[in-house]
């Protein structure tokens, strides 16, 4: 493989020097960073094959005497140079300022020694070193040298360092789309998508910059490359319903929906009616009803009941985990009889032996068997006075239990207990991926935080890390915000996702956020993620939050403000071939499968 590429003989640069900028960080802190400003020699071929997202190598202080390490920069700016520009102003007349342009764009045609290509480069942290029996990279900061000559980093090199190159599976089936800087679009950007999801990740754009494309465009990927993941889309938007409906038809899947129209004449209509279409598809009704069809003679298409607020906790106190929080209370009261606090422990054994005995789990709920645990309990509270707590309690208890069916009729329709069934399923024929629609703001968040906590539980109880769960949370300004309430629910799902975020990894759980507004997230939450999908933002703020968070450097933000629909900045610990190199990329058009896939 030759490590660099030459542009036909043509680039011939220079560092000219290492800038330093210091600012301010979000948090009043300081941060610095440094760019290279390198001078490189002007042609027409030159300047048209440069472009962000290439890398440079530059000697460094290794170098001296054998010209083999090099420290590698990424290119984050270009823009050509005349040395007439340099005084050209408005203190000078109009006839002569046009006489000079003219002199000016004449040049760009053929070049001259008046003309110079600037280009502004960012460290990527990464050492290149060249011997005899090829190359190797190594993740270490070295000064680069002054005056010395760049280099510029083939197309073979480039893909080497960054893209995933799966053993034994299509490279196609982990793309994500080309890497941008290279005028043909040859490289195909690839990404290890099982440490993509292992190791959760976000995006963070502008609306409209191709968030839910990107992420349908993940998800339909991440299902072909991982036969155990199943997916978990909470959707506020009421995008992905349409976004991936060639992925719901072609794999076991469920679309729930929280107020029933199965009723209506045209269920199509009506579930088309309800969700946002991409703009490439609009006027596209017909085609698209007979594939929702599809959904409804599957029976993927179900209706649930959103839960108020406060149910689940309340269904907490009908399980033994709810009895046992209550006494644990009691020996909390400080004026609480002393007889009372003494039983307490002797009571919570029994429980507990109670449960070993009958192979239950402390979240059981109780049923007409809790009787003969009371019947063992009441012996022991005897002694109490007639207005203890305590006593009153399991009085109370055993009014309840005793009007409790021997069999529970089953609950009609689909529910939110069988949802977190089928999702840790591990049966052939379970559906592997779920569209909640929940359009509520208030009610997905506390469906939200239910479902992953009753997921979390079952998990827990099961010992087994298969399936591996991918919970989707688009529009995460909603549910993770910095300032939280329980009375809107936020609360609780803050508290859900960032304990999913934390420890959801241990157990194959694993989760991908996407919002348009970071400045007032939960930032414990974000710095959990270890990739970030970066593209426009218009908000100075929002673009430095993002860069102190995660360590972009200010010049591969900057660039983003030029991004066109589709274009990406990644960064990754784990996805991509070498750890925390900034990549851009411009996805692939999920809208153009959905295109084929009506036709």
């Amino acid at each position: 493989m030759q490590p660099f590429d030459d542009l036909d003989g043509e680039f011939k640069a220079r560092l000219r020097e290492i800038a330093t900028t210091t600012r301010s960080t979000v948090d009043n802190s300081t941060v610095t960073f440094r760019t290279a400003r390198v001078d490189c020699e002007y042609t027409p071929n030159v300047i048209k094959r440069l472009a962000m997202g290439q890398l440079i190598a530059i000697p460094n202080v290794q170098a001296l005497g054998a010209n083999s390490s090099y420290s590698l920069y990424e290119i984050a700016d270009v823009y050509p140079m005349h040395y007439s520009m340099l005084t050209l102003d408005r203190s000078q007349p109009a006839a002569i300022r046009t006489e000079f342009m003219d002199l000016i764009q004449k040049e760009w045609e053929k070049g001259s020694k008046s003309t110079w290509i600037e280009i502004v480069a960012a460290p990527i942290g990464h050492v290149m070193k060249t011997a005899a029996d090829g190359v190797s990279y190594e993740r270490r900061a070295m000064a680069p040298l002054t005056g010395s000559q760049v280099k510029l980093l083939s197309k073979e090199a480039i893909e080497e360092l960054i893209c995933f190159k799966p053993q034994g599976r299509d490279a196609d089936d982990y793309s994500l789309g080309k890497l941008l800087g290279f005028t043909d679009g040859s490289i195909a950007f690839s990404v290890n998508l099982e440490q993509l999801i292992h190791y959760m990740s976000g995006t963070f754009a502008f609306t409209g910059s191709g968030k839910s494309n990107l992420t349908a465009t993940v998800i339909r990927k991440a299902l072909h490359a991982i036969p155990d993941l199943k997916v978990v889309i909470f959707d506020v938007s009421a995008e992905y319903g349409i976004h991936i409906l060639d992925v719901l038809n072609r794999l076991p899947s469920r679309v729930l929906f929280t107020d029933s129209f199965k009723d209506s004449k045209s269920p199509e209509a009506e579930y088309f009616k309800r969700h946002a279409t991409p703009e490439a598809l609009t006027g596209r009704e017909k085609d698209f009803y007979p594939k929702i069809a599809q959904l409804f003679a599957a029976g993927k298409v179900e209706f649930l009941q959103t839960r108020m607020a406060g149910e689940e906790d309340a269904a907490r106190f009908s399980t033994y985990e709810g009895i046992v929080e209550v006494l644990s209370n009691t020996l909390n009261e400080k004026y609480g009889p002393v007889q009372q606090k003494i039983l307490v422990p002797q009571v919570i054994e029994l429980i507990k032996g109670f449960l070993r005995e009958n192979k239950l789990d402390i979240e059981a709920r109780f049923d007409a068997k809790t009787m003969d645990l009371i019947r063992k309990i009441q012996p022991l509270l005897a002694d109490l006075p007639a207005n203890s707590a305590l006593k009153k309690a399991f009085d109370s208890l055993a009014r309840i239990v005793e009007s409790i069916p021997e069999i529970e009729e089953e609950e009609e329709g689909y529910s939110w207990s069988r949802l977190s069934e089928e999702i840790l399923s591990t049966d052939k024929g379970s559906p592997r991926v779920f569209v909640v629609n929940l359009p509520e703001a208030e009610d997905a968040r506390l469906e939200t935080a239910n479902v992953i906590n009753e997921v979390f539980r079952r998990r827990k109880r099961s010992f087994t890390l298969s399936p591996r769960v991918l919970f989707v949370i688009d529009e995460a300004q909603e549910f993770i915000p910095q300032n939280t309430r329980k009375e809107d629910g936020t609360d609780q799902s803050s508290r859900a996702l960032e304990r999913l975020l934390r420890h959801g990894r241990k157990y194959h759980l694993n989760c991908w956020v996407g919002t348009q507004r970071v400045a007032h997230l939960n930032t414990n939450a974000l710095q959990q993620l270890h990739t970030y999908f970066v593209s426009t933002m218009p908000r100075p703020y929002d673009r430095q939050l993002i860069s102190d968070t995660f360590a972009i450097d200010d010049a591969f933000m900057e660039r983003t403000l030029a991004f066109q629909n589709g274009d990406w900045l990644l960064t990754s610990f784990k996805a991509t071939a070498t750890q925390n190199i900034p990549v851009f990329f411009h996805a692939e058009n999920n809208e153009e499968i959905l295109d084929k896939y009506l036709k």
